[in-house]
């Protein structure tokens, strides 16, 4: 019996690599979307640290420019969170993109693995039926001959 030969074989490849690029992609986005949220967090710390010196500062009777500079450190602390929170929906949009990209070259890879399978059933049921035709001869041919 002769082997079974993929025509589409060097494509299913191409779609192989290009779903392995595509989960690579995907964990890189995963990646920068929880680089972003320990930045956030980070930055939400900072915040809370801040808070609480500036309440301390009320309470001991500190000098007014200092607690004029923790509240401009405070709200610069809040700008950047919310950059932050950009960001993040920024990363989230991509994560989203790049899962869609993953799902679609997975869809592509599977029809053509469906298609493979199609056609090799198909191949060794022919290669099957062409054994049973010689069989079926050579019976044939013993039977007339005796």
């Amino acid at each position: 019996m002769a082997k079974f030969i993929f025509k589409m074989q060097s494509l299913l490849s191409i779609k192989e690599k290009l779903e392995d690029k595509s989960k690579t992609e995907y964990g890189k986005a995963l990646n920068k979307l929880e680089e972003e949220k320990n930045i956030l967090l980070s930055l939400e710390n900072k915040k809370q640290e801040n808070i609480a010196m500036f309440k301390q500062s009320i309470a001991t009777g500190v000098r007014p420019n200092y607690i004029d500079n923790i509240n401009k450190y405070i709200s610069f602390i809040d700008k950047k969170i919310q950059e932050q929170q950009e960001n993040i929906n920024k990363a989230k949009e991509i994560v989203e993109e790049k899962r869609l990209e993953l799902l679609e070259a997975m869809k592509q890879r599977k029809v053509l693995e469906a298609l493979k399978e199609k056609e090799k059933e198909n191949y060794f049921k022919e290669e099957l039926n062409k054994e049973q035709k010689i069989i079926d001869e050579i019976v044939s041919y013993k039977y007339n001959k005796a």
